[in-house]
């Protein structure tokens, strides 16, 4: 008897673990197509996913060696790159970015609809093009009560989507998948999904093209396309692990999930922000706490434009000038200038860029641009500075 009960309980954990990770997604890894698609602009190939506009997004599926000869979207080798797919033999494409204000958008039916109040983990696979141009900051992912079907290619507005960074998950990298993730909690009732490019604040050259000899979609001209793969689209309803809860850490901050409303002026291609060489120029938008070294997370975004430059060109070579105001001791001011400086630079490396590209000193109050008589003038000073040189 005891056996018996013992082998019941196992099945029924079983089949707990297996409903609580039942995922949403229909066809998570685009692999039930109606076919091989064979050149761009095939997602109605797929039996589960579609456009939600006129725009047209892509499905890249491994071929046979015959029809690799004359297929655009094969996988691995394509027209937007080279990728293998994360699982399976097939992955999507989209234009986060393209010229004027196009942009694409995938969506599916979701196999049941979310209930109020219950939290879902949201994930997916997603990897920046070999051949674009252009990389975006973030990723949009919504949930509706209905697929959409626009008459239209530009971006879709008054929604109010889920962002998720790819400044931060994927950068300039374009031989790697990155998963990107967030938690949901659920108004009830949704039973669609939508991911695109509803909003965009900053995009960055890559310094990426399609070789001469392909022939592909993305303009080789002008840096106006940024393209990236999607793959392995996955939805579970959240079951939280059983804590002890003797020892209360920090709260857990989900970083990933950043909510906000969408904007309607979009940052056009040809608004990339570009920055000078050899030039001497203050970080406007970065903060320390009150006399430490600790960058506040709000210094972070700006610090990402040099970030991307760096890894977009590793011929360039960073300085970082700290600098105080009067106040105080002049020795401990240039040790915190010195520190600041090298706050920036531990970041970078962080993030993968060399130390030996990263050069950091600190100045102290030697090298005022205001007045140390008036508050605003002892502001303008307390600043960092870089030079970014080319080799």
């Amino acid at each position: 008897m005891n056996k018996l009960i013992l082998l019941f309980l196992m099945v029924a954990s079983f089949i707990q673990l297996s409903y609580s990770q039942y995922n949403l997604i229909p066809d998570s890894s685009f692999e039930k197509n109606k076919g091989i698609p064979l050149t761009y602009s095939a997602i109605d190939y797929s039996g589960s996913w579609t456009s939600a506009t006129r725009a047209t997004p892509d499905l890249f599926c491994q071929c046979s060696k015959k029809q690799a000869k004359e297929s655009k979207v094969n996988v691995p080798n394509n027209s937007m790159g080279q990728q293998e797919a994360y699982s399976g033999k097939c992955y999507a494409g989209i234009f986060l970015v393209s010229h004027s204000y196009y942009r694409e958008f995938i969506q599916t039916n979701l196999n049941s609809p979310l209930e109020a109040g219950k939290e879902y983990t949201f994930k997916m696979q997603v990897s920046l093009s070999d051949y674009s141009p252009l990389a975006s900051d973030k990723i949009g992912v919504c949930f509706l009560n209905s697929t959409l079907k626009l008459p239209h290619s530009d971006p879709i507005v008054n929604l109010q989507p889920n962002y998720i960074s790819l400044e931060e998950e994927v950068g300039l990298d374009v031989n790697d998948w990155h998963e990107l993730s967030f938690r949901y909690k659920a108004k009830g009732g949704e039973s669609a999904l939508l991911i695109g490019s509803f909003a965009i604040k900053r995009i960055w050259k890559t310094g990426n093209t399609p070789p001469n000899e392909i022939s592909s979609p993305i303009y080789k001209r002008i840096d106006r396309d940024a393209y990236y793969y999607i793959d392995d689209v996955c939805l579970y309803e959240y079951k939280p692990e059983k804590i002890d809860t003797s020892d209360v850490g920090e709260t857990p901050y989900f970083a990933n999930q950043i909510q906000e409303k969408p904007e309607e002026i979009i940052v056009a291609p040809d608004t990339v922000q570009k920055m000078n060489f050899n030039e001497v120029v203050s970080l406007n938008n970065v903060f320390f706490k009150s006399g430490e070294d600790i960058l506040t997370p709000e210094s972070f975004a700006e610090i990402n434009i040099l970030l991307v430059y760096l890894k977009a060109r590793p011929n360039l070579r960073i300085e970082l000038f700290g600098h105080t105001d009067n106040s105080g001791d002049e020795a401990s001011n240039q040790l915190l200038s010195q520190k600041r400086a090298e706050a920036i630079g531990n970041y970078l490396i962080k993030k993968g860029i060399s130390e030996i590209r990263i050069k950091a000193i600190g100045y102290g109050s030697s090298k005022p641009i205001d007045s140390n008589l008036t508050e605003s003038g002892r502001k303008a000073n307390r600043r960092v500075e870089f030079n970014l040189i080319e080799n």
